[in-house]
Formats: C-alpha cells, structure tokens, sequence
C-alpha cells in the first residue's frame, strides 16, 4: 500500500500543473486588460461625481452662484455684442461698396472703335471686378431725375455730358484705389476720374478701429472673467480649509482634491455664457423695431441678424474654458499653501 500510494501522487501533481499551467497563462494575458477596464471605469465615476458634486454646491449658495454668473454673463455679452454689430454692418454692403466705386468721365465725343478699346482693357484689368457703361444720353436722364429739372433740359441743342463708366474696384485701401486712379486718368480716352478719398479713408478707418476694438475688449473682459473665476474659488477654498486638510491627512491627492472646483468653473462658465446670449438676445429684441423703422425710411429691407448657431458655440466654449481657467490657476496657487499639520 505504501508502495502504491506515491505514484498516482506523482501524476496527479503531473495532472494538476499541467492543467494550473495554461489557466494562469490565459489569466496574465487578461489580469491587465481587466485591471485597466476597472482603472477607467473608477476614474470616469469619480468624475462624473465630483461634476454633480460641484453642481450641488452651487445650489448650495444661490445668491453668491447667481451673482458670480451674472457678472460673467454682463463680461460676455459686451464683446460679443459689438461683435454682432460689425456682422450686421455687412447689411449695408451695398451702400460700402459704393464708397470704393470710380466714376470714370470720358472724353466728349468718343469714337466707337476708342470706346471699344477701353472696355475691353477694363475688362481684362485684375484689380477691376465689375464695372457698368453709361451712354451720355443715359448720364442725361439721370442727371435730370436727381437734381429734377423735368423737361427744362430740353430746350439745349447738345448733351453737354459724356458718357461714364461706373469702376468696382478690388481694391481694399486707399492706396490701391489712389494708384488705380492715376492708371485710369493716364489713358487718353479718359478726361478724369472722381473719387471721394476722404470717406473712403474714413470708411477703412471705421472698420478698422471697430475689429480691434472687439479683440482688445474681449480680451481685457475675458482677463476679467478668468479673475472673477478665480476669486469665487478662491474663497469656496478657503471655506473648505478644514476639509482640504483632513483629505490630505488620509492621504487624497492633490488631483482628487482639486476636481470639484474645476467642475466648478466650467458650471460658473457655461452658466455664464448662456445668461450671455440670454442678454443679447434681449438687446436685438428690443432695438429689432427701430432698426426696420430706420430701414423704411432708407427704402432698405434691412434687418438685424439673430445669434447664429456658430456664434452660440463660440460663446459657450469660449466661456466655459475662461471658466475652467480661473479655476484652475486659483486652485493651483491656492491649494498649495493648505497642508495638514
């Protein structure tokens, strides 16, 4: 018996390690998969945590959260309401586009195959995109309609007018449109050229000063909203000091700690951005009657644009990053100086 009993022992150790070999085989190739799998489901749960937890503080406090949105909001609105004011300027593009328009006079008495000769070199000018011939006996009619001699210009023998040509220039500045003036005014079939610089150079101007304008305010408010941001943290770290330092002592880390007040910011932010459009959506409702009063009497059809889907976007990120900046750079100054003793 004692003989026996060791070799079925033997092979069933053999059996056991055999058949142990490929199990713990397959469970290191799958042990880190699974491992990995549980690291990201805790991290993504212990966001979306600290993203209700944050949002749950601010309920806590509704005056101070709702204060704190509304600067943010008033901050957005200012830039981005000037913003939509150079957009609805494009609704006068017609009447800009006339400021870069050329009347080019011709000489009195222009033969046909010389006229001929001058459309076709306008025609094949790069820094002309359009441009529009008038017959001296057109010039005519038109002059009589706008200064409204009725029939009194009947009475001359000869059209004292020549004929025009109306010039779209391509030109974006008041250089390039003095240039093309002279090149024009050096061909013999033309007697001179008419341009009002000075409103062309007060138009560039214009638009000039209001693009800037718009990038040194929105610049100099969203500084402003990364500081409000900042001081709201600010003192939501200081009222949980004792806390910090407890959850340091059992050894939470910094990352941990610092999550809820960054979804903090990003609440203060998006909140923020949304009481923004809320805000300019209320200035074009209540400028929308007067603006098609003012349009009526210039014959126009003019109307102000609503808040484009992109301009949304723009606003709601653009907040919700100036939010999440504050935060991050208090909470990063801040949390540094608070350490268990």
């Amino acid at each position: 018996m004692n003989r026996r009993t060791p070799q079925p022992q033997r092979r069933s150790s053999r059996r056991d390690h055999s058949s142990a070999s490929k199990p713990l085989s397959e469970r290191s190739r799958r042990a880190p998969a699974g491992g990995l799998r549980m690291r990201l489901r805790l991290y993504f749960l212990r966001h979306a945590q600290a993203f209700v937890d944050s949002l749950g503080r601010l309920r806590k406090a509704p005056l101070a959260s709702t204060m704190t949105v509304m600067v943010i909001g008033i901050a957005l609105a200012l830039p981005t309401g000037l913003y939509l004011v150079v957009k609805n300027l494009r609704g006068f593009d017609d009447q800009w586009q006339s400021a870069t328009q050329l009347s080019v006079f011709l000489q009195k008495a222009l033969p046909a195959p010389r006229l001929s000769k001058l459309l076709d070199e306008l025609k094949q000018d790069n820094e002309i995109t359009h441009f529009e011939y008038r017959d001296p006996a057109a010039v005519l009619i038109e002059f009589s309609q706008l200064a409204d001699l009725g029939d009194s210009l009947e009475v001359l023998d000869d059209n004292p007018l020549p004929g025009i040509i109306i010039v779209q220039s391509a030109a974006t500045d008041s250089d390039a449109m003095a240039k093309l003036v002279d090149r024009l005014e050096a061909k013999a079939e033309i007697d001179f050229v008419q341009l009002d610089r000075r409103w062309l150079e007060r138009l560039y101007a214009i638009v000039d000063i209001g693009k800037r304008s718009i990038i040194v305010l929105a610049c100099l408010l969203g500084l402003a909203v990364v500081l409000v941001v900042g001081n709201t943290i600010r003192l939501s770290i200081e009222g949980r000091r004792a806390e910090i330092k407890i959850i340091k002592l059992i050894g939470g880390t910094d990352g941990f700690i610092r999550r809820p007040f960054l979804y903090s910011g990003l609440w203060y932010g998006l909140f923020g951005g949304v009481f923004a459009l809320i805000l300019i959506n209320i200035a074009l409702f209540a400028i929308r009657g007067p603006v098609k009063a003012l349009a009526r009497l210039y014959d126009d059809g003019f109307g102000l644009l609503a808040v484009d889907f992109s301009t949304t976007g723009i606003v709601i990120l653009g907040a919700i990053l100036l939010g999440w900046g504050g935060s991050w750079l208090a909470v990063s100054r801040h949390l540094r100086d608070i350490q268990p003793t």
